[in-house]
This record gives structure tokens, sequence and C-alpha cells, in this order.
């Protein structure tokens, strides 16, 4: 039993920072904008980026935007209109360069 909760948290704690599956694979970027910091993941068009730092209250504001702009610095490319997905703690992305 004490074995199984070790594996569990094991899973939680370093699940914090695993993409998608179809991210695995892929080497992160670690970029940190505006205070908050990404791991970002791109495959051909496709990008994925997860915040790593703990942010609550007012300084969690706006981590959408700043997900979108560590996005475009990493890849360098335009994030396709619309395309853009998630929720502060992972977004999803279509790219265009």
């Amino acid at each position: 039993m004490r074995r199984g909760l070790w594996i569990l948290a094991g899973v939680i704690l370093f699940g914090c920072d695993m993409p998608e599956m179809s991210m695995v694979g892929v080497p992160a970027q670690v970029i940190t904008v505006q205070g908050s910091t990404f791991s970002v993941y791109i495959r051909g068009t496709e990008a994925e980026a997860i915040r790593t730092n703990f942010e609550y209250g007012s300084k969690a504001k706006g981590v959408m935007q700043r997900g979108y702009i560590a996005i475009q610095a990493v890849s360098g490319c335009d994030i396709i209109p619309g395309s853009f997905d998630g929720d502060p703690a992972r977004m999803v992305a279509r790219l265009t360069c």
C-alpha cells in the first residue's frame, strides 16, 4: 500500500510539467515572460505551453496572454487566429511560420 502511495505521489509531482502525448519526446524550452515561467513544446505547427511556477490572486491575471507571448517567442511563428486555447496552467496553439 505504501509503495502505491509513493508511486502516486511521484506521478502527481512529476506530471506537472508533462506535455500531452503528442509532445512526448519533444524537448522543452523554458522561458519566463513577465514573471510567469513556461515549458514550451513545439512539434511542427503545434505548440503547447505549460506554466511551471505558482501564481495566484492578482499575479495570476494575464497568465493566458503571457503564455501566448511565450509560444510566439519560442517558436518564432505567429499563432493562427482562433487556435489558441487552454487554461492558466496549460495552453495549446497552432502555428503559421
